[in-house]
Protein backbone atom coordinates (compact mmCIF):
# COMPACT_ATOMS: atom_id res chain seq x y z
CA UNK A 1 0.00 0.00 0.00
CA UNK A 2 1.16 3.18 -0.77
CA UNK A 3 0.71 6.07 2.15
CA UNK A 4 -0.49 9.50 0.41
CA UNK A 5 1.84 11.91 2.64
CA UNK A 6 -0.18 14.50 3.26
CA UNK A 7 0.96 19.07 4.33
CA UNK A 8 -0.15 20.03 7.18
CA UNK A 9 1.75 23.07 7.19
CA UNK A 10 3.40 25.77 5.85
CA UNK A 11 6.74 25.41 4.47
CA UNK A 12 9.71 27.50 6.54
CA UNK A 13 10.29 29.47 3.42
CA UNK A 14 6.38 30.37 2.97
CA UNK A 15 6.09 31.64 6.02
CA UNK A 16 9.27 34.10 5.51
CA UNK A 17 7.60 35.24 2.52
CA UNK A 18 4.45 35.84 4.41
CA UNK A 19 6.30 37.42 7.41
CA UNK A 20 8.16 39.56 5.31
CA UNK A 21 5.04 41.14 2.94
CA UNK A 22 3.71 41.78 6.73
CA UNK A 23 6.83 43.86 8.06
CA UNK A 24 7.12 45.50 4.34
CA UNK A 25 3.15 46.28 4.42
CA UNK A 26 3.64 47.61 8.71
CA UNK A 27 6.61 49.57 7.79
CA UNK A 28 5.01 51.72 4.68
CA UNK A 29 1.48 51.91 7.46
CA UNK A 30 4.13 53.73 10.01
CA UNK A 31 5.72 56.26 7.63
CA UNK A 32 2.20 57.35 6.08
CA UNK A 33 0.66 57.83 9.22
CA UNK A 34 3.89 59.37 11.08
CA UNK A 35 3.40 58.95 14.83
CA UNK A 36 5.60 62.22 15.48
CA UNK A 37 3.47 64.03 13.71
CA UNK A 38 0.18 62.88 15.46
CA UNK A 39 1.81 63.45 18.58
CA UNK A 40 2.44 66.90 17.64
CA UNK A 41 -1.07 67.66 16.23
CA UNK A 42 -2.30 66.49 20.05
CA UNK A 43 0.22 68.68 21.21
CA UNK A 44 -0.96 71.78 19.49
CA UNK A 45 -4.83 71.16 20.01
CA UNK A 46 -4.16 71.16 24.14
CA UNK A 47 -2.43 74.56 23.19
CA UNK A 48 -4.98 75.77 21.34
CA UNK A 49 -7.72 74.84 23.78
CA UNK A 50 -5.54 76.29 26.56
CA UNK A 51 -5.09 79.71 24.54
CA UNK A 52 -8.60 80.15 23.85
CA UNK A 53 -9.56 78.91 27.05
CA UNK A 54 -7.44 81.53 28.82
CA UNK A 55 -9.05 83.93 26.63
CA UNK A 56 -12.52 83.15 27.04
CA UNK A 57 -12.22 83.63 31.07
CA UNK A 58 -10.83 87.10 30.38
CA UNK A 59 -13.70 87.89 28.62
CA UNK A 60 -16.14 86.97 31.22
CA UNK A 61 -13.82 88.99 33.81
CA UNK A 62 -13.76 91.58 31.46
CA UNK A 63 -17.75 91.23 31.44
CA UNK A 64 -18.41 91.43 35.36
CA UNK A 65 -15.31 93.94 35.70
CA UNK A 66 -15.25 96.02 33.32
CA UNK A 67 -11.45 95.84 32.30
CA UNK A 68 -9.20 93.51 32.27
CA UNK A 69 -6.76 91.80 35.51
CA UNK A 70 -3.56 93.78 34.67
CA UNK A 71 -5.19 96.81 34.53
CA UNK A 72 -6.09 97.63 38.09
CA UNK A 73 -4.01 94.45 39.65
CA UNK A 74 -0.65 95.67 40.35
CA UNK A 75 0.79 91.97 40.88
CA UNK A 76 -0.62 90.76 37.66
CA UNK A 77 0.23 94.16 35.41
CA UNK A 78 4.14 93.74 37.15
CA UNK A 79 3.78 89.68 35.69
CA UNK A 80 2.51 91.15 32.52
CA UNK A 81 4.63 93.70 31.77
CA UNK A 82 2.41 96.78 32.87
CA UNK A 83 -1.34 97.38 31.57
CA UNK A 84 -0.65 96.16 27.87
CA UNK A 85 1.16 92.80 27.95
CA UNK A 86 3.23 92.26 24.43
CA UNK A 87 3.97 88.29 24.20
CA UNK A 88 4.67 87.57 28.03
CA UNK A 89 4.89 84.28 28.90
CA UNK A 90 1.71 82.76 29.93
CA UNK A 91 3.42 80.44 32.58
CA UNK A 92 5.58 83.82 34.13
CA UNK A 93 1.67 84.76 35.16
CA UNK A 94 0.48 82.43 37.03
CA UNK A 95 0.12 84.56 40.92
CA UNK A 96 -1.07 87.72 39.64
CA UNK A 97 -3.11 87.00 36.30
CA UNK A 98 -4.15 83.63 36.56
CA UNK A 99 -4.62 84.22 40.33
CA UNK A 100 -7.63 86.73 39.92
CA UNK A 101 -8.76 84.78 37.30
CA UNK A 102 -9.15 82.01 39.67
CA UNK A 103 -10.39 83.48 42.57
CA UNK A 104 -12.90 85.53 40.02
CA UNK A 105 -14.08 81.83 39.19
CA UNK A 106 -12.90 82.14 35.91
CA UNK A 107 -10.76 79.60 35.46
CA UNK A 108 -10.70 76.48 37.78
CA UNK A 109 -7.51 76.27 40.09
CA UNK A 110 -5.90 73.18 38.18
CA UNK A 111 -5.26 75.58 34.98
CA UNK A 112 -2.04 76.91 36.58
CA UNK A 113 -0.57 73.76 37.31
CA UNK A 114 -0.23 73.12 33.55
CA UNK A 115 3.15 74.85 33.41
CA UNK A 116 4.55 72.80 29.86
CA UNK A 117 1.01 73.90 28.18
CA UNK A 118 1.62 77.60 29.57
CA UNK A 119 4.93 78.03 28.39
CA UNK A 120 4.34 77.42 25.05
CA UNK A 121 1.52 80.90 24.79
CA UNK A 122 2.49 84.61 24.53
CA UNK A 123 -0.02 86.90 26.23
CA UNK A 124 -0.60 90.63 24.69
CA UNK A 125 -3.00 93.03 25.26
CA UNK A 126 -4.19 96.38 26.36
CA UNK A 127 -6.95 97.94 28.80
CA UNK A 128 -9.73 96.17 26.76
CA UNK A 129 -8.16 93.14 24.63
CA UNK A 130 -6.55 90.05 25.00
CA UNK A 131 -4.50 87.76 22.69
CA UNK A 132 -3.11 84.03 23.23
CA UNK A 133 -0.57 83.00 21.26
CA UNK A 134 1.34 80.07 20.29
CA UNK A 135 3.79 78.62 17.54
CA UNK A 136 2.53 75.32 16.35
CA UNK A 137 4.84 72.09 16.27
CA UNK A 138 2.74 70.06 13.68
CA UNK A 139 2.73 70.72 9.51
CA UNK A 140 -0.71 70.81 9.62
CA UNK A 141 -1.10 73.09 12.33
CA UNK A 142 1.78 75.29 10.63
CA UNK A 143 -0.70 75.35 7.32
CA UNK A 144 -4.07 76.25 8.79
CA UNK A 145 -5.41 79.56 7.59
CA UNK A 146 -5.73 81.00 11.16
CA UNK A 147 -1.35 80.99 12.08
CA UNK A 148 -0.70 84.11 10.16
CA UNK A 149 0.30 86.36 13.45
CA UNK A 150 3.48 87.61 14.89
CA UNK A 151 4.28 86.72 18.61
CA UNK A 152 2.41 89.36 19.92
CA UNK A 153 -1.23 88.93 18.09
CA UNK A 154 -0.91 90.79 14.87
CA UNK A 155 -1.69 89.46 11.34
CA UNK A 156 1.52 89.55 9.47
CA UNK A 157 2.95 88.24 6.09
CA UNK A 158 5.78 86.49 4.59
CA UNK A 159 5.98 84.69 7.74
CA UNK A 160 7.67 81.19 7.39
CA UNK A 161 5.35 77.83 7.45
CA UNK A 162 7.99 75.33 9.23
CA UNK A 163 10.57 76.42 11.52
CA UNK A 164 13.53 75.73 8.69
CA UNK A 165 12.79 78.37 6.49
CA UNK A 166 13.38 81.68 6.07
CA UNK A 167 11.49 84.40 7.98
CA UNK A 168 9.43 85.21 10.53
CA UNK A 169 7.57 82.35 11.87
CA UNK A 170 4.11 82.41 12.08
CA UNK A 171 1.99 81.79 14.94
CA UNK A 172 -1.91 80.63 15.83
CA UNK A 173 -3.67 83.55 18.00
CA UNK A 174 -6.91 83.13 19.81
CA UNK A 175 -8.27 86.35 20.31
Amino acid sequence: MKKIRSSAGFTLIELLVVIGILGILASSLIATIDPFEQLKKGQDANVKNTAAEFVNANIRFYTTHNELPWVNNSTCSSEAGGTTPSAKNLAGMTTGCLGALVGDGELKPGFTTVTNTLKEILVSGNANDVIACFKPQSKAQQRDANTIYNSSGTATTGCASTSGSSGTYCYWCAK
